[in-house]
């Protein structure tokens, strides 16, 4: 079943170029065990760019809980995306949990109902899409972020399980704090803030940054 943007079929991708992906084209497993397993979404950070394969934030996670845990991160994702990656898992069996890794909130997808696949709008310099979130403010990119979190949850209701938010930006975790957005499963201390604990600055974060938030999570959930 598709309509436009989405999908109920495990959507694939090329493999990354000098990377192990699975026949999906994500950097994890096969899709051949569903044993209480659990995933993660997000962007390249997730992923895992310039990490080796065994230190990346899901091989950390997985080896803490000691469960198989999916690395549904995707260079370039955006929030959307992440939720049309979610969606598109909705025939497997549940996980026992769901941890978004969300990416930056300014970054957008251009669709439309004659080209389904997504083209990435932040990171382009072509007028034809950047005129679609030129006039953003700030205010917008966070409804807009609480959209894609709503669906997020409805997702995990559907399928009776739970999921955590956490943030990939100290930007983004910023602007919440000041606007006192909260809720009890969004989780602020983000990414980039554990990766500067450590010496890293912004980029694709290195292998001890992988740690660090591998670590925050675990602790943050109690896996």
């Amino acid at each position: 079943m598709q309509y436009g943007f989405y999908t109920d079929e495990i959507i694939k991708f090329p493999p990354v170029q000098d990377y192990t992906c699975n026949s999906h084209g994500y950097r994890t497993h096969e899709f051949d065990s569903w044993d209480n397993h659990y995933i993660v979404l997000g962007e390249s950070n997730v992923f895992g760019i310039d990490v080796p394969e065994h230190k990346t934030l899901c091989k950390k996670i997985e080896k803490k809980v000691g469960q198989r845990t999916y690395n549904l991160g995707q260079p370039g994702a955006s929030c959307e995306e992440v939720v049309r990656l979610l969606y598109s898992f909705t025939d497997v069996p549940s996980p026992k949990k769901v941890i978004v890794v969300w990416p930056y909130f300014l970054r957008r997808n251009y669709q439309s109902h004659e080209n389904i696949a997504p083209i990435r709008i932040t990171g382009r310099a072509e007028p034809e899409y950047v005129k679609h979130i030129v006039n953003n403010t700030i205010d917008m990119n966070i409804a807009h972020f609480l959209q894609q979190m709503f669906f997020v949850e409805q997702w995990c209701k559907w399928k009776n399980t739970t999921c955590a938010h956490f943030l990939l930006n100290s930007d983004d975790r910023f602007h919440l704090e000041t606007r006192k957005v909260k809720f009890d499963n969004l989780y602020t201390h983000a990414f980039e803030d554990c990766a500067r604990n450590v010496g890293q600055q912004h980029g694709h974060f290195g292998s001890a940054a992988h740690q660090a938030f591998a670590d925050y999570i675990i602790g943050t959930l109690k896996l």
